[in-house]
């Protein structure tokens, strides 16, 4: 994959236990999807390794550095990212998940898909996994489900917990995670640049770019292109 560099932030340590894999045999299709469930410590190691700085609009803290301005809070950056706007509403809306993110002791991954990449899926948000169109359904049942649509898809784009992925230091490597509602998730070193994917019936859906990352102090945002929950077909 031919793209210019991207420069990830370094994010503090709590795993949520990780699989090591090389970057052929872990992106191949249909190849084994282990999944993880225990919790793991382990000391403070940087999400990825300090970029070769080749290109000017590159973006790196060093590690151990914090941003100098802007939001400090996952909230507060959403908030102000006009790309993710549709996104960021959605975490508005949920009393829930934006409590957490205005909470600077629980940290959280969100990797957060632009407004194209949502406006562009066969349905929206809140119409799926769980249809809302059957008209047997009484008012109320619709807006259950609908809630629990947007619950669904918010949750399988967040992870618990920062992750230290030390291992992705060197080119073509990857690891596995889980997202908050028990979707398994890779997270791939192209040569500098980085892939995420969701695991669906045992098969990676497309490999997705991740555009760029903000850190905050309880967590961070990575945008995509695309989003990691789709409706069936």
């Amino acid at each position: 994959m031919k793209f210019s560099s991207l420069a990830l932030l370094s994010l503090a340590p709590l795993v949520l236990g990780k699989q090591l894999y090389d970057l052929d045999s872990f992106k191949a299709d249909g190849g084994k999807v282990i999944k993880v469930d225990k919790r793991e410590e382990t000391p403070e190691q940087p999400l990825f390794a300090p970029p070769k700085m080749e290109h000017s609009n590159q973006i790196y803290i060093p590690e151990g550095e914090q941003p100098q301005s802007g939001p400090t809070l996952l909230t507060s950056s959403l908030s102000i990212m006009k790309d993710i706007s549709v996104f960021a509403s959605y975490v508005r809306d949920n009393v829930e998940i934006s409590s957490r993110f205005n909470n600077k002791k629980e940290q959280s991954i969100v990797f957060a898909p632009t407004d194209e990449a949502i406006e562009s899926l066969s349905l929206k948000p809140w119409q799926f996994p769980t249809s809302v169109e059957e008209d047997s359904k009484s008012e109320q049942e619709i807006d259950e489900i609908t809630k629990s649509n947007l619950n669904d898809f918010i949750t399988s784009h967040i992870i618990d917990g920062t992750i230290p992925f030390s291992s992705l230091e060197g080119a073509d490597k990857g690891v596995q995670f889980v997202s908050k509602n028990g979707k398994n998730i890779k997270l791939v070193n192209d040569n500098g640049d980085y892939y995420v994917t969701a695991v669906t019936d045992g098969k990676d859906q497309e490999w997705i770019k991740v555009l760029s990352t903000t850190n905050a102090d309880n967590g961070a945002i990575l945008v995509i292109g695309s989003s990691l929950s789709l409706p069936k077909n």
